[in-house]
């Protein structure tokens, strides 16, 4: 189970990621947005794995906006406890050394890819079953 501390440093991350270029006004929500994705895609591996994807609020013949507005409904749960465990002023106030930064970030990059690629490769064997 992840810790705050790891969901802290996550944050941050991607808050000081954000926090420069287009996404310099809102680089909480950008931060926050990015988490809740990978704690989604971590769902959507477990629910391929144990054989529950129906459990999704999606229909084939929906609407691209129904699609959507169901996947937000769906997400906001998720997004609303992150919101509420992690303050924008509490991770305006984080700091950690510069190697800390530089490694957890490779580390952050390495570890998107990965999850990217077994998530494809769980859904490509959920195609194949």
């Amino acid at each position: 189970m992840v810790s705050m501390k790891t969901l802290k440093f996550v944050m941050y991350l991607f808050y000081r990621y954000y926090n420069k270029g287009g996404t310099r006004r809102i680089p909480y929500f950008s931060a926050l947005c990015a988490v809740v994705f990978l704690i989604y895609i971590h769902i959507f591996q477990l629910l391929i794995i144990l054989d529950k994807v129906s459990l999704l609020p999606m229909q084939k013949n929906d609407l691209r906006i129904e699609k959507y507005g169901k996947l937000a409904l769906f997400l906001l749960p998720i997004f609303l406890v992150v919101a509420y465990l992690i303050k924008p002023s509490e991770l305006k106030t984080l700091q950690y050394d510069s190697e800390k930064v530089r490694k957890g970030g490779v580390n952050l990059i390495i570890y998107i890819v990965a999850n990217i690629i077994l998530l494809f490769v769980l859904m490509f064997a959920l195609s194949k079953a």
